[in-house]
């Protein structure tokens, strides 16, 4: 705000010459500085294992597969650690699927692959003693 220097009323900033007395002289008077609501971002602590910790987690992932990555999926405060469980959950589920359907079509195969072996070796035997 700025104030007539002649009567003392107070002026807008934009004002040159006061409107109540027609005086030239207008002082302009710092304005306050307004508190601004600064708040800092907030530090997010982000855990970070060192090589031996890994080498901890894909030891226990590797001897015990299904359990190691649900432990770690648990436990762990890395979130790269975290992501490796998701991947490893989800490539061992992948797995399972895969090896289900390998047996499925595979199992019969052998149990007929079986059978025919078994029906040659007695037609074999058969014919074997004529030949010789």
């Amino acid at each position: 705000m700025a104030r007539c220097t002649s009567c003392g009323a107070e002026l807008p900033d934009y004002y040159t010459s006061c409107p109540n007395c027609g005086g030239t002289q207008v002082v302009r008077t710092a304005a306050a500085p307004q508190a601004q609501s600064y708040a800092p971002p907030i530090q997010q602590s982000r855990v970070v294992y060192s090589m031996g910790q890994w080498l901890g987690w894909l030891a226990v992932c590797g001897f015990f597969p299904l359990v190691g990555v649900i432990v770690m999926l648990c436990v762990a405060k890395d979130p790269s650690a975290k992501n490796y469980a998701k991947l490893m959950l989800i490539l061992y589920i992948i797995a399972i699927v895969i090896y289900a359907v390998l047996a499925a079509i595979m199992i019969p195969a052998m149990v007929g692959y079986v059978e025919k072996s078994r029906a040659m070796q007695t037609a074999a035997a058969c014919i074997l003693p004529f030949i010789r």
